[in-house]
């Protein structure tokens, strides 16, 4: 671990910055500690605003780093769910964490790079509190900025920066809110709890034509079943991230679709774009632990935070790693890929992308294993693809896997016709195999048609 490349500090990098701005840190958690003291919303967003200001290096910085409208409108409507105090102690014991970076990470933070070996998966955890502070460090712009952080990265790194959602996403700052106050009022026993992040690999040379059509004649088709239910409570599966190749895509900027919502709703998720550089086609992130801390409603401009999420908690025990919540893939999918994505060539794209996806974390053994592969239309919506071929491209990588395919339609009547093509080629026998073939030479729309007109054998229309 001491050969990886870690994040960058500014207790490491710029002694003078950090301490000032632990000075600031210290001072404001003291005068929101006060007893007796109430400090309006106003004020504590003034207070996080001058704070921000300390690391800001450019005008354009400085304009959206402490222009905090959304913030400022989200924490008036926290009204409606936390009294004043509760939030006046949930942003003082922020301040707090925010200053204890050092503490928390004696040895640093290693970076989870890009071009992992197969063999040789790379993997991190932190406890929640960990997550916590380097949220609330962002939160106080208490960390140096992406560029300094893609200076010891080979791969490119998401931004990790939370002053556009702070300046203009009031429903994510509100989810935001809601996750501050959730873990800085939990027991030692929670915050001592464990997210992981693990990076894998699949060798991509080995799963040519060769493997999809002609190694997998003889391993059927694994179970398949279609749910009306969200991924995000696909209780006992792997649970899809529909990810951008930049883990989190536009989820701390103007995105709101499945990654980004998921990310909103489980923000410790957000913690992972500070050290996962780009995926490359065969490499897939899980993030096992996370919970979710909000509720929501809508999808895309109609997303809203709803209240706080009572979380279950008979519904996930902690596994022998201390982590307690549920394991999510993020895998990216082709994006804009037209007619291209009916060619043979990015079949096996996304076929390779899909079957890493469906490995698992590194560290399964640890708990219970993850039976089903809980999905749905991947990269089928600004990504452009086909939700017929994706479907069938994730069922056979589900079950070259050895995982149930669990899939989540959320409505979209393209796939209307999926119960009927499972019970087909479930009628019919058919093997990984033969519906790879079945995956040649389609068009937009038309795959559910040609395996239905497929014969028994399922190669020949």
């Amino acid at each position: 671990m001491s050969s990886r490349p870690k994040v960058q500090f500014f207790h490491d990098t710029d002694g003078i910055l950090w301490s000032r701005m632990l000075e600031a840190l210290q001072r404001f958690a003291g005068q929101c500690e006060l007893p007796d003291q109430h400090i309006s919303m106003k004020d504590l967003v003034g207070g996080i605003t001058s704070i921000r200001s300390l690391s800001s290096s450019s005008s354009a910085g400085q304009e959206e780093g402490t222009s905090l409208g959304a913030l400022k409108a989200a924490a008036e409507e926290t009204a409606a769910f936390y009294s004043a105090a509760v939030v006046q102690q949930t942003v003082a014991q922020l301040a707090r964490w925010a200053g204890q970076l050092p503490a928390l990470f004696p040895d640093g933070l290693p970076m989870l790079d890009q071009g992992v070996s197969p063999s040789s998966p790379l993997s991190l955890s932190l406890t929640r509190r960990q997550c916590a502070a380097l949220l609330a460090a962002s939160l106080f712009r208490a960390l140096p900025p992406t560029d300094s952080q893609q200076a010891v990265c080979s791969g490119w790194l998401p931004d990790f920066d939370l002053s556009f959602v702070l300046a203009r996403a009031k429903e994510k700052t509100l989810c935001l809110l809601c996750y501050f106050v959730r873990v800085t009022t939990s027991s030692e026993a929670y915050l001592n709890e464990v997210v992981s992040f693990a990076r894998r690999s699949v060798d991509g040379q080995a799963l040519g034509s060769d493997f999809w059509r002609a190694f997998l004649r003889d391993s059927p088709l694994g179970p398949a079943e279609i749910s009306d239910g969200c991924i995000e409570h696909s209780w006992g599966n792997l649970q899809a991230d529909f990810a951008n190749k930049y883990l989190g895509g536009g989820a701390l900027h103007g995105g709101n679709v499945q990654e980004e919502i998921r990310f909103a709703i489980c923000p410790e998720c957000f913690v992972g774009m500070l050290f996962c550089s780009k995926m490359l086609p065969n490499e897939a992130i899980y993030i096992v632990g996370t919970q979710q801390f909000s509720n929501y409603t809508g999808y895309g401009g109609s997303f809203r935070f709803s209240g706080p999420y009572q979380e279950q908690e008979s519904i996930h025990r902690a596994d022998a790693r201390n982590r307690r919540g549920p394991c999510i893939v993020a895998f990216d999918a082709l994006c804009h890929p037209g007619e291209k994505q009916y060619s043979e060539q990015l079949i096996i794209r996304e076929l390779v992308k899909a079957f890493v996806a469906c490995q698992g974390d590194p560290e399964e053994n640890s708990g219970e294993r993850q039976n089903g592969f809980a999905t749905g239309n991947w990269g089928c919506g600004v990504f452009g693809g086909d939700p017929q071929l994706k479907s069938m491209i994730q069922w056979i990588a589900a079950s070259a896997a050895g995982r149930d395919l669990v899939y989540h339609p959320f409505g979209d009547k393209r796939v209307d016709g999926l119960q009927a093509v499972i019970q087909a080629l479930r009628s019919r026998k058919a093997s990984c195999s033969d519906l790879y073939e079945l995956l040649q030479g389609n068009r937009p729309n038309t795959t559910f048609q040609r395996i239905l007109a497929a014969d028994g054998n399922c190669t020949k229309l």
